[in-house]
């Protein structure tokens, strides 16, 4: 039986509170300031309106609720409070987020990606990058041989898979020939999944979610791996653009990324080997993009790791402020931010083409939040 996409949207504010309320076209009543923060529990499918709940009075507010919302909102809460300790990937390994969010390095061996196409093409050049990724702290690198990118920077050829295996088995096997470390890879076939975990790789990405090859979560669970699974409208990303609708954001993203893990698990894909990524980028307008790294936190009410990839896309150019044209550099403070945007809202992998920097900036962040300011005592408070 598939678990409700029922979503916990954490408010802080006032404004914040008035925005939820707005999507589903309810108006929140009127709190004190003392009330915040709190909670709107959203449930999937119901008539019910979505419901306020502050948290310094939740277990009251609960406790008056209907009996059949009141289960659904507690189980809402236990999945949103808990933290998956890690992502169950091929032959018993495992991806651990012990330690804060699993930094995925990006290794297209494409001509064509719309940030790094041709970059990596090479065999040497690719399993250089690796292990040079390895060294930055990656804790993960993705193995892509098939642009995903979207029309406005060029129509990407669709490859068939013994292409696409030709470019990505060896790149794989050559690096996992220098190193035991996880490695991804990043197709829509189940033909090039089952060859590359063969050759060594640990965990699969497709950015269709197992929609573009009916065969794909067999072929994961054949070998026990770890899958994550994305959002995008359709199932090409030439035309992913093209309908860009949504009613209700969040809530249509979270509804389809539910349907993709239970799909997956009727399959026989693990659980604790299931990852969910909202896509952004993938058929999305720019504004929604931002929505979702804002209120990220929401999609962990679904129970499984949240993975993200902002890293240099076109909505972090256009918001950031560079030309179309901007390189890699120039767009690298957007991809931070958006990086940080993702930490924050309870990311556990984070999908990057600037491996050093992000580790960097993911180090400080973390350290500025664990750092405890000292209390003074009542002498040192009166010198």
């Amino acid at each position: 039986m598939q678990t409700p996409a029922d979503l916990v949207l954490p408010c802080p504010d006032p404004e914040t509170l008035r925005e939820i309320g707005g999507w589903d076209g309810f108006r929140p009543a009127t709190m004190a300031p003392s009330d915040f923060p709190v909670d709107v529990v959203r449930f999937e499918g119901s008539s019910s309106k979505p419901v306020v709940i502050s948290r310094a009075r939740r277990a009251e507010t609960l406790k008056a609720m209907p009996a059949s919302l009141r289960s659904r909102a507690e189980a809402a809460f236990e999945r949103f409070v808990r933290r998956p300790a890690g992502l169950r990937m091929a032959r018993g390994r495992r991806l651990g987020f012990e330690n804060g969010p699993a930094v995925m390095g990006i290794l297209n061996v494409t001509p064509d990606s719309f940030s790094d196409g041709g970059l990596h093409f090479e065999r040497s050049r690719a399993v250089d990058r690796a292990l040079e990724m390895f060294a930055e702290g990656a804790a993960i690198v993705d193995v892509g041989g098939e642009s995903t990118r979207p029309a406005n920077y060029g129509e990407a050829r669709p490859l068939p898979p013994d292409e696409e295996i030709a470019r990505v088995v060896p790149v794989i096997e050559a690096i996992r020939a220098k190193t035991d470390a996880p490695l991804s890879i990043d197709t829509r076939k189940a033909e090039v999944a089952r060859a590359a975990l063969d050759a060594g790789a640990d965990l699969l990405n497709d950015v269709s979610a197992g929609r573009f090859d009916d065969g794909m979560f067999r072929a994961i669970a054949a070998q026990g791996a770890g899958a994550i699974l994305m959002h995008m409208k359709g199932t090409d990303p030439r035309t992913m653009q093209d309908d860009l609708h949504y009613d209700h954001v969040l809530g249509e993203i979270a509804s389809f990324l539910a349907d993709a893990a239970r799909r997956a698990g009727e399959a026989g894909v693990a659980s604790d080997g299931i990852a969910l990524d909202p896509g952004l980028g993938f058929g999305k307008a720019p504004d929604d993009n931002l929505l979702l790294l804002r209120h990220l936190a929401a999609f962990r009410t679904l129970g499984f790791p949240i993975a993200v990839g902002a890293s240099r896309k076109g909505f972090v150019r256009r918001f950031s402020g560079v030309a179309e044209t901007a390189s890699a550099d120039e767009r690298l403070p957007g991809s931070l931010a958006a990086l940080g945007a993702a930490a924050a809202g309870g990311a556990a992998i984070l999908r990057v083409h600037d491996v050093a920097d992000s580790v960097r900036f993911l180090r400080m962040t973390g350290a500025i939040a664990r750092a405890a300011s000292p209390v003074p005592s009542a002498g040192s408070a009166a010198r």
